[in-house]
C-alpha cells in the first residue's frame, strides 16, 4: 500500500489548498518541502498555509527556523526524514508538498558527498554576482559543466554558486558528484503527484495573488519588520523581498515594484 506521497507544481498553481483537501482523503500529514516556508515571520510573503488550513491538517516544516538563520537542502533532510518516520510509525500515510525541487529530490535520491562551503570562496562569487548578475555567473556554469547548468535556472544565485564553488575547491563539476550521490532514501516509495494550469491561468493568478499581498494581506508591513533583523542570506531569498526593500528605501514606486515582482515571480514559475 501507498504511504508516502509528493505533491508537486508551480508556484500559486494551488498547492496549498489542494494538499490539504488530499491528506483529508488519504488520512495523510503534510510534510512541507519549501525552502522559504520552513522560515518564521514570512508567512505572507512565503503564501504558507494560512491557520485555517493548518487546523484542519498537521503540518510539519512550516514556520519552525528563525529568518536569520542559513538554511540548507542537507538541513531540510535531516530534518524531513525523521519526521516522515515517525508519522508512518504512527500508522499515518506523509504527503510531501511544495515547490523547491532539490529538496524532494533530497528525499528521493539522496544528496551529493561534494565537499563543504568555503567561506572564502562563496564570499567571492556572491559578491561578483551583485555586481555581474546570475545570469553571468550562470553563463561561465553552462562552460564548465553543461548538465548543472540545464538543471539550474539562470535567476537562482544560491545553486550556480554553489556549482561554480564546488568546480572552484576540487575542479569536477558539480554534476559528476551528483553521480556519486548518496544511498536513495525514499526511492520507490514516493507517489508524485503534479497539478498544473494552462499558462495564461497561472500568469493570472500571480498577478492577483501579488496585488491581494500587498493591499490586502500587508506583506509590506511584513518586510519592513524582517528588514528589522539581520537575515540570512537563504532567508533573503524569497521572492519579494529585494523588491519591497526598493520601494521602502524610495529607490523605486509602488507600481514599478509591483510590475517587476509579478514578472520575477512569472519567470520562476
Amino acid at each position: 500500500m501507498q504511504r508516502v506521497f509528493a505533491l508537486v507544481g508551480p508556484t500559486a498553481v494551488g498547492k496549498s489548498a489542494v494538499a490539504v483537501e488530499l491528506a483529508q482523503l488519504l488520512g495523510a500529514e503534510i510534510v512541507s518541502c519549501d525552502s522559504m516556508q520552513v522560515y518564521r515571520h514570512m508567512r505572507i510573503l512565503t503564501q504558507a498555509p494560512t491557520h485555517g488550513q493548518r487546523t484542519q491538517v498537521q503540518h510539519h516544516l512550516i514556520d519552525c527556523i528563525e529568518p536569520t538563520s542559513d538554511f540548507s537542502v542537507g538541513e531540510f533532510r535531516k530534518m524531513a526524514a525523521p519526521i516522515i518516520d515517525q508519522i508512518l510509525a504512527r500508522g499515518r500515510r506523509a504527503l510531501i508538498v511544495g515547490g523547491t525541487g532539490l529538496y524532494l529530490k533530497a528525499l528521493t535520491e539522496g544528496l551529493c558527498d561534494a565537499p563543504p562551503a568555503d567561506v572564502r570562496v562563496r564570499e567571492q562569487l556572491w559578491s561578483e554576482c551583485q555586481g555581474v548578475g546570475s545570469e553571468t555567473l550562470h553563463n561561465r556554469l553552462q562552460s564548465i559543466d553543461q548538465v548543472a547548468a540545464s538543471r539550474i535556472h539562470p535567476n537562482d544565485a544560491r545553486r550556480i554558486i554553489r556549482a561554480l564553488e564546488v568546480y572552484t575547491l576540487t575542479g569536477k563539476p558539480i554534476s559528476s558528484w551528483w553521480r556519486q550521490a548518496s544511498a536513495e532514501l525514499l526511492h520507490g516509495q514516493v507517489m508524485v503527484i503534479g497539478i498544473t494550469r494552462t499558462r495564461a491561468a497561472l500568469y493570472e493568478r500571480i498577478n492577483a495573488r501579488l496585488l491581494e499581498m500587498i493591499y490586502e494581506h500587508g506583506v509590506i508591513n511584513e518586510v519592513r519588520e524582517l528588514l528589522r533583523l539581520p537575515l540570512s542570506r537563504t532567508a533573503r531569498q524569497v521572492h519579494g523581498l529585494a523588491d519591497i526593500e526598493q520601494y521602502l528605501t524610495g529607490k523605486m514606486s509602488l507600481k514599478d515594484t509591483v510590475a517587476i515582482w509579478q514578472q520575477r515571480v512569472r519567470q520562476y514559475a
